[in-house]
């Protein structure tokens, strides 16, 4: 009896540590989710949802620091705050195709939020870009990564500061980058 009153204590403070950091997404990556599929002709339904805070984030990391040969990869997990993301498939019978139209479709309601290309690219039936924001302030503590493929429609939100994110990349990868 005693066990069990344990594991349900145990599993009552998990579900209150983890309860604030792993949510339904907010209302302004709903808003973007949906007018992106909207603009879309409305070709995808949700698959899933969920949005991770700063609690899911700092336990992954445990785990990625336990099963991690690379000590960047915990270090780069630290810098990130929250991750939204959205996977979205493609409605049966649908034409969309992950091509310039759409891309062009994609950039105009970013644009029209604030938010501006770093990288974009169609490869085949692949359609990836990246965004970040516009505002001085946000520009690199918020990230919007769109994939798009002949079956499904993936949106990720990051938030944290992506600029120490980039720079461990760039010093685990060795670039020389000429100042």
């Amino acid at each position: 009896m005693k066990a069990k009153r344990t594991y349900i204590i145990l599993l009552a403070l998990s579900v209150i540590i983890l309860m604030p950091g792993c949510i339904n997404v907010n209302k302004e990556f709903s808003e973007v989710t949906d007018r992106l599929i909207s603009n879309m002709g409305d070709d995808y339904k949700t698959e899933f949802q969920f949005s991770v805070g700063s609690v899911g984030i700092t336990i992954s990391s445990w785990f990625i620091d336990f099963a991690a040969r690379e000590e960047y990869v915990d270090d780069m997990m630290r810098e990130i705050s929250s991750v939204q993301v959205g996977v979205y498939n493609r409605v049966e019978g649908s034409d969309r195709k992950a091509d310039y139209r759409t891309l062009e479709s994609i950039n105009t309601e970013m644009d029209s939020r604030g938010w501006k290309y770093i990288v974009r690219f169609i490869d085949g039936d692949e359609l990836t870009a990246i965004y970040i924001s516009e505002k001085p302030d946000v520009m690199l503590k918020r990230m919007y990564l769109i994939n798009m493929n002949a079956d499904e429609l993936v949106i990720v939100e990051v938030n944290g500061d992506l600029k120490k994110v980039i720079s461990y990349a760039i010093e685990e990868k060795n670039f020389k980058i000429k100042t």
